[in-house]
């Protein structure tokens, strides 16, 4: 089943992609103190906070429109996605310049890089629109390469920089830069090389994307908010060191998205094929799978926690020990952003992402009344709890609207079609 082989390749990639960084996570925790591993951490979050309001996932339009399209069609979506982009970067990026001007330093980041934000999220968006196409295409391969190749060089520079010119922190931030403004680039090269690249304006096209957008605007902040907030609650109530104490915990909690990740990137081609002319049949595979995808993914919490444990002493150093606490709490949580994962695209099919904005911004705002307790209660563990149940909320209820609204056997086996 091609599902499964490119989940295969999806996961052989994202173990070599993620491997990258734990090979190195010794050289960087000896060179970096847990205060500046933080201030990276903090750096990294603000991307991913800037990124849901710049991008809008915007690149879910190519997911949900892929096979319905024509090439023609597609590339002049694409080339509209490209256009709204833009309005949106120079909304965000004056916003930003404004709030700097006021604030020498938010999180603890120089204005500088906060200024630079905005930018690094467009490239960002571009980047994934065009993996997007690569995986709709079934280009397994292909979109490995960019990956790996994307990390090899974001990672390598910033080492560079980090040991023989002495950058500190921002040798990563240097690297990360480079990185999302090189393969931003090839990204377009390869869209226009493709012929999904065409710049012209149809406003029924850009009134589209901005219907299926706009709502998942709220919807991805409330999503990164959930992931990233833990870690500037426990800078501004613990301190900077636990932060990045903390942070090399959750990079081994995280190792379960890794698989849920690369196997929702195979997943979702072929489901939006299967749903594309659902059957009885091709509903009771789907829930088949599904089933077993979550028994994987729980065994794999386990896996996680106890591996982890026994080789973070060798990959850290001593400093960074404590982080062995985190693993467990964290690979949880990723467990039911797992669940929410493989539920989230019956939404997309439905059309009904508006329900996304609300559901995941009330596990959002409940996430951030959870840490600031949590964490004044127990400290910084208290914000892995917050966020297992923030994941549990949105999984939950993105499952029970997807159960009332779009029909599928989950109990028992169905013979009516929708």
């Amino acid at each position: 089943m091609q599902v499964i082989r490119n989940s295969t390749i999806y996961l052989g990639s994202s173990i070599v992609n993620k491997a990258i960084p734990f090979i190195l996570l010794p050289l960087l925790t000896e060179y970096l103190s847990p205060s500046e591993y933080g201030l990276v951490s903090i750096f990294q979050i603000l991307i991913s906070l800037f990124t849901a309001v710049v991008g809008m996932a915007i690149n879910t339009n190519v997911s949900k429109n892929f096979y319905a399209y024509s090439h023609l069609k597609m590339a002049i979506s694409i080339g509209n996605m490209l256009r709204v982009l833009m309005f949106s970067f120079l909304f965000v990026f004056i916003t930003t310049y404004i709030a700097s001007i006021f604030f020498d330093e938010i999180f603890s980041l120089p204005k500088n890089w906060l200024r630079a934000i905005p930018f690094l999220s467009v490239l960002f968006m571009i980047n994934g629109i065009n993996l997007t196409v690569l995986r709709m295409k079934g280009e397994a391969i292909t979109f490995g390469i960019f990956e790996i190749s994307n990390t090899l060089v974001n990672l390598g520079l910033s080492v560079i920089l980090l040991i023989q010119f002495n950058y500190g922190w921002e040798s990563r931030a240097i690297g990360i830069t480079f990185a999302y403004f090189l393969f931003a680039l090839l990204a377009l090269k390869v869209l226009a090389n493709k012929r999904y690249l065409k710049f012209t304006y149809d406003a029924q096209e850009t009134r589209a994307i901005l219907k299926l957008s706009l709502p998942l605007v709220p919807h991805a902040l409330g999503g990164i908010v959930i992931a990233v907030s833990d870690r500037l609650f426990i800078e501004k109530m613990v301190d900077l060191k636990t932060v990045g104490i903390y942070t090399v915990g959750y990079m081994f909690g995280m190792i379960v998205m890794l698989f849920t990740e690369a196997f929702v990137k195979a997943w979702n081609p072929w489901f939006f094929r299967t749903l594309n002319n659902p059957t009885s049949e091709k509903k009771v595979q789907i829930v088949r799978y599904t089933y077993i995808y979550l028994a994987v993914v729980l065994l794999l919490v386990i896996l996680v926690t106890v591996m982890g444990k026994l080789v973070l002493p060798y990959f850290v150093d001593a400093e960074y020990l404590e982080a062995s606490m985190y693993i467990f709490w964290v690979a949880l949580g990723y467990f039911f952003f797992g669940a929410y994962q493989i539920f989230f695209p019956y939404l997309v099919v439905m059309g009904r992402t508006s329900f996304l904005a609300v559901s995941t911004v009330l596990s959002a705002v409940i996430n951030l009344i959870l840490n600031y307790f949590l964490i004044r209660h127990y400290g910084a563990i208290g914000a892995a709890y917050a966020t297992i149940v923030a994941y549990f909320i949105s999984s939950l209820l993105v499952f029970l609207y997807q159960k009332k609204h779009y029909e599928m056997p989950w109990f028992v086996r169905s013979k009516t079609t929708t």
